[in-house]
């Protein structure tokens, strides 16, 4: 069981962290319109609305509730084998979501760009700074 709430935590980290990127990623490229709802402006409500759901569920059930459960400062959670594996397998499914926005982010670059970054620097074109590392 304790393996299990350690990768849980673990998981929601990273999913949490790779969320932000995407956050600050596809920022730029929303287009959110009142008046004219057209494809893009729906599109953009989507990526918007979903990425708030899966940050607000990764940071209340598998960082937040738990420690406020740790600290005494709401009852303690329950922990199951069943919840932490549903919530270790949200937090994956959350991983390899943001790992394919942050595909798609990369290969939207112009080609000669791409150099210069990897999917977990490309959220910040197009700012330029040196290479830290290369996948």
């Amino acid at each position: 069981m304790t393996i299990l709430i350690w990768a849980n935590v673990v998981t929601a980290i990273i999913a949490f962290l790779l969320m932000g990127l995407v956050t600050i990623g596809f920022a730029p490229h929303l287009r959110l319109r009142l008046k004219d709802h057209d494809a893009n402006s729906l599109m953009s409500a989507f990526v918007a609305l979903t990425s708030s759901l899966v940050w607000v569920r990764l940071l209340w059930w598998s960082l937040l509730r738990p420690l406020a459960g740790a600290w005494e400062w709401l009852p303690p959670g329950v922990f199951t084998i069943s919840g932490q594996g549903i919530n270790t397998g949200f937090n994956l499914w959350a991983i390899a979501a943001a790992l394919a926005a942050l595909g798609a982010l990369y290969r939207s670059l112009p080609l000669p760009e791409r150099d210069h970054y990897n999917w977990l620097t490309v959220p910040f074109y197009p700012r330029r700074f040196s290479i830290v590392w290369r996948w």
